[in-house]
């Protein structure tokens, strides 16, 4: 009895499913309406490109600047970039309390390190130093095609100059191959400079206090009152441009140590470095450029530290005519292949900045990151050779409505730049930076007048009839 009893439960219980299954099975079209259906439509519309020179685009203030000058031999034009370079002081910085040997430097120098270089290693190139006349204002954008006679007197001469390559043969292997060794140049500055330094430490005010120590307290103090910085100029040379990380000055003195019975004379070097806590500048200048750009119409071009952008117009209101919903709108560049047997090969930019021409210069003027509305990134693909920008619906939509309510004047509000950008990304793999990618790279894309950039575009809407 117990036996037909649980049967019977087990028969009840799969025919209790299969009813559920049975009642449940169309419970979709049961809700939209057979007329109700939504329709998707694909759709490819094209846009124009241009290139675009960057001028006071790039922010000139960075923790690397170069130095060199280098033609291209494909294209002519000529690449130049000097540097302006203040330099930081350590907090309540002191010189030995027993005091300075002859109360004067022994030498100064400044070394400007590098890790990198472009170029030809073997190019004798010359750089011209110069003292500044007046400071950079702490907070104000500098930017790359920055006039250096804001700050140096026209009819000043330089301080010191120096002719170098980029590999010092008079280093031995042992120490250039060593992995921890940091290249640099070493341009001797005039001793007169480094006696400055001591002097102003030691000096005493009209009521005998000592007022010097006030200069060393804070890098603010020091560049005001002490040094302001260093203009470092290309007047010679071509084929090579260093990547600099660091310039620093290091002042050298002989001082007194006194131990008891017998007295000694100790070598000692005081460094002031060009660090993040103070200001560094680029100034690029670069000929023949705008000519080279402006000839080629079947393409457009990226170029950094140059400053060559990508400019599209998007055609806002034909994506947007029909009046359906967006549901993707893609947009990829086709990098073509450069030739093989140029003398120096460019490597692509490895990521681009897509940004809203009205909004370029904030973005990096407020440090500001992709928002997936107004401004997307995409890294280059080595394997198709393309940027692809997946989906910018968002910025279509922000576009045409900012169109509609007539809050814009703009004439650049349905265009768009590509900004070859660095990323800087924390442990999780977040996005907490982007710069201006200022390494020699060169793309030529897909674009141009001649040739439109394809938008695959994937819309819907509700047939309610």
């Amino acid at each position: 009895m117990k036996k037909i009893s649980i049967l019977l439960l087990s028969i009840l219980s799969i025919l209790t499913f299969t009813r559920c299954d049975d009642e449940t099975a169309t419970i979709g079209g049961s809700i939209v309406s057979s007329n109700d259906t939504i329709t998707y439509n694909v759709k490819t519309l094209y846009a124009k490109s241009r290139s675009i020179l960057a001028d006071d685009s790039i922010l000139a203030n960075t923790n690397r600047v170069y130095l060199g000058r280098f033609t291209d031999p494909e294209t002519n034009t000529v690449f130049t970039s000097d540097f302006i370079a203040q330099f930081n002081c350590v907090e309540n910085y002191g010189f030995p309390n027993q005091g300075i040997v002859g109360d004067s430097a022994v030498s100064i120098e400044l070394k400007l390190f590098f890790n990198s270089y472009f170029g030809d290693s073997l190019n004798t190139m010359k750089c011209e130093v110069y003292e500044l006349d007046r400071t950079l204002e702490e907070g104000k954008p500098y930017y790359t095609n920055i006039d250096p006679t804001e700050f140096v007197d026209e009819g000043n001469t330089p301080i010191a100059s120096k002719s170098y390559c980029a590999i010092d043969y008079t280093v031995p292997d042992s120490i250039y191959l060593d992995e921890n060794y940091t290249r640099s140049i070493t341009i001797k500055l005039p001793q007169e400079l480094g006696n400055r330094f001591v002097n102003k430490y030691f000096e005493i005010g009209e009521n005998g206090d000592s007022i010097g120590k006030s200069y060393f307290a804070n890098s603010e103090e020091f560049i005001n009152n002490v040094f302001k910085g260093v203009y470092v100029k290309t007047t010679q040379g071509d084929g090579t441009v260093m990547y600099i990380t660091m310039a620093r000055l290091n002042v050298t003195f002989d001082y007194l140590v006194k131990n008891g019975k017998s007295d000694s004379i100790v070598r000692g070097i005081s460094t002031f470095s060009s660090t993040s806590e103070v200001l560094q500048v680029n100034k690029f200048k670069n000929d023949n450029l705008k000519d080279y750009i402006t000839n080629n119409n079947d393409c457009s071009y990226l170029r950094t530290p140059a400053g060559v952008f990508t400019e599209i117009e998007l055609p806002i209101l034909d994506i947007t005519a029909d009046g359906d919903t967006l549901n993707s709108v893609d947009i990829t560049f086709t990098r073509y292949n450069e030739k093989t047997d140029k003398l120096f090969d460019y490597t692509p930019p490895t990521n681009l900045l897509m940004v809203r021409k009205s909004e370029m210069h904030k973005f990096f003027f407020y440090n500001k990151i992709n928002d997936n509305i107004t401004s997307y990134v995409a890294k280059f693909d080595t394997y198709t050779n393309e940027y692809k920008f997946n989906n910018i619906s968002l910025l279509v939509n922000y576009c045409k409505n900012e169109y509609e309510k007539g809050t814009t004047n703009n004439p650049d509000w349905n265009k768009i730049v590509l900004i070859p950008v660095n990323i800087t990304t924390d442990s999780y793999g977040n996005t907490v930076a982007i710069s201006h990618d200022l390494s020699m790279t060169s793309a030529r894309l897909r674009g141009g007048e001649k040739n439109s950039i394809p938008i695959k575009i994937i819309t819907s809407k509700f047939n309610d009839e």
